[in-house]
């Protein structure tokens, strides 16, 4: 598969050429298809996002919105195949994903994504080719996928998670795995999940904690990654979140601490070039490649991995802070009691 890192630059004789005042920034018309698409076994279903890109005699902003503009209307065969056994997918036109508005937006686009619900198999490579019935011209890729991996820390035979320990403000809560094979990127999501009762009833709710990006410095799997954090600055994180972007229902009674989730994704080699890439120059030098690993097109095709969950209810010690903590006290946390405490 071949993997193209394309440098635009300026032709500086154009500048200071006198052989000529007119230039066709047009020129010739040329079918560029893009794609983007990350396939991910932990999903029920795969999904294939294709757009073209264009170029007109008239205002941009006005040709973005048209569908013919940036979209094959009714004219792509999209295909998945799984190079282990060569068996063969075709992926449908998928509307059920509404389009956001915006500059690329017009009353009667939808987003241009291809799905289908496929049983990846972690061993084999999977090799994306989609075909334009009106002009013939086609783009292919491929990609390994992520494998699976294990949480180490905390132990996973533990009831609960404990993030206060009595006497040591200065504890931190450690997550532990072991990296994966075919992944660089690594991102940790910390969720609490809460229960609002109400005199109407109760609400589900939850807050995420999203921590930095690591990354490793192999693919074959053999790391161990690590984050860690204070268990007070936990409590400070919710406490904040809960206080500023979930408004105190009507009637609230009390809170219900349920589960802590621990999320990881794992993210391609291949994605973090891309995102590299991509990142915003801080420099002078506002000049940047443009990735792309897709033959005869542009865009990204490769994997990523949501980790399923390692969940625990909070042991006893961390739901009192919770209720009665600096961060906390005033949000009408239950304690481990099951009441609502007097704090001081």
């Amino acid at each position: 598969m071949k993997k193209k890192l394309v440098y635009l630059s300026a032709v500086s004789s154009l500048l200071f050429s006198a052989c000529s005042t007119d230039l066709d920034v047009n020129g010739d018309w040329k079918e560029t298809m893009i794609v983007y698409g990350m396939l991910d076994q932990s999903q029920p279903k795969q999904y294939i996002k294709i757009n073209k890109a264009f170029l007109g005699e008239g205002n941009a902003y006005v040709d973005a919105s048209i569908k013919d503009s940036v979209q094959f209307v009714n004219a792509l065969t999209v295909k998945l195949k799984r190079l282990s056994d060569g068996t063969e997918y075709t992926l449908s036109p998928d509307n059920t994903i509404p389009k956001d508005a915006g500059l690329f937006y017009g009353p009667d686009q939808a987003n241009a994504i291809y799905s289908g619900a496929i049983a990846l198999n972690t061993n084999s490579q999977y090799k994306l080719t989609v075909t334009n019935s009106e002009t013939g011209q086609e783009i292919t890729s491929q990609t390994a996928l992520i494998n699976d991996f294990a949480f180490t820390y905390p132990n996973p035979l533990s009831p609960s998670f404990n993030m206060i320990i009595a006497g040591a403000p200065n504890y931190k809560f450690k997550v532990e795995w072991n990296s994966s094979k075919n992944a660089r990127l690594f991102q940790l999501k910390v969720r609490l999940n809460y229960i609002d009762s109400t005199t109407t009833g109760n609400v589900n709710q939850y807050v995420d904690w999203l921590f930095p990006i690591q990354k490793t410095a192999r693919l074959d799997g053999t790391e161990t990654m690590t984050v860690d954090f204070k268990g007070q600055d936990f409590l400070a994180y919710m406490g904040n979140k809960i206080c500023n972007t979930c408004p105190t229902p009507a009637g609230l009674i009390a809170r219900k601490a349920g589960k802590v989730d621990l999320f990881v994704i794992a993210g391609s080699d291949d994605l973090n070039t891309y995102m590299e890439v991509n990142t915003p120059s801080t420099g002078i030098i506002q000049e940047r490649p443009e990735f792309t690993n897709i033959s005869n097109g542009l865009g990204l095709f490769t994997a990523r991995y949501n980790k399923a969950p390692f969940s625990r209810p909070l042991f006893q010690t961390t739901l009192d802070s919770l209720a009665c903590g600096q961060y906390t006290k005033n949000l009408k946390f239950l304690n481990s009691a099951g009441i609502l405490p007097n704090c001081p």
